[in-house]
């Protein structure tokens, strides 16, 4: 268990360079669904919680464009330093940072965000005080992008739909896809309700 810890879990060392590696060749097709279902456009701000290398940040980049900004926030300083070099002219251009976080304390303001994502990272979470956070820093109308392995999840998938609930989400879907070269995975979308209009004043 502490070498998975070193390699997934909290990356470190030589063995959190070989996870981080494989977690490049790994969770692409992870990256490139959350991507699509973030639904990103030119000029948006996104989060990714837990980004690894960086696959997903130099992906969500090509959606929001120059002048857009992708945060990826990460425990792990082996992971952010492997997320800066793959992404080291986005970087250079100030469309994507990295900065050390977690989904439970992110560092965000407040309805700063238009999408959150997470890939392959939530069985790492204390998941209601991270969904709480993520619905803090959504804006209005934002959207919450998460997948991950069955096999790690640790928790029914349904379970995820009602924390995803009490955080304060509504239009919440979960569902479990198989995948031919891979285990099933765990896809849970949800967005950030928009406040009510008032009612206008007599």
């Amino acid at each position: 268990m502490r070498l998975l810890d070193a390699g997934f879990g909290h990356p470190r060392g030589i063995l959190g360079r070989i996870g981080g590696t494989l977690m490049a060749l790994g969770n692409g097709e992870q990256e490139r669904w959350a991507i699509d279902a973030a639904g990103l456009k030119p000029g948006q701000r996104v989060l990714e919680v837990g980004p690894g290398p960086g696959l997903g940040l130099r992906l969500a980049a090509g959606q929001v464009g120059p002048r857009g900004h992708v945060l990826g926030i990460d425990p792990s300083p082996l992971m952010r330093q492997m997320a800066t070099a793959r992404c080291a002219a986005l970087v250079a251009a100030g469309v994507v940072e990295l900065a050390e976080g977690t989904a439970e304390r992110t560092g965000g303001a407040t309805s700063s965000v238009d999408a959150a994502i997470s890939v392959n990272n939530i069985m790492l979470w204390d998941r209601p005080a991270g969904l709480a956070e993520l619905a803090r820093v959504l804006r209005p109308g934002g959207r919450l992008v998460v997948t991950v392995h069955r096999h790690v999840l640790g928790v029914e998938p349904a379970v995820l739909g009602d924390e995803a609930r009490r955080a304060g989400f509504t239009d919440v879907r979960v569902a479990i896809r198989p995948r031919q070269f891979n285990a099933p995975k765990v896809e849970l979308l949800a967005l950030r309700p928009a406040p009510s209009p008032s009612p206008e004043q007599p």
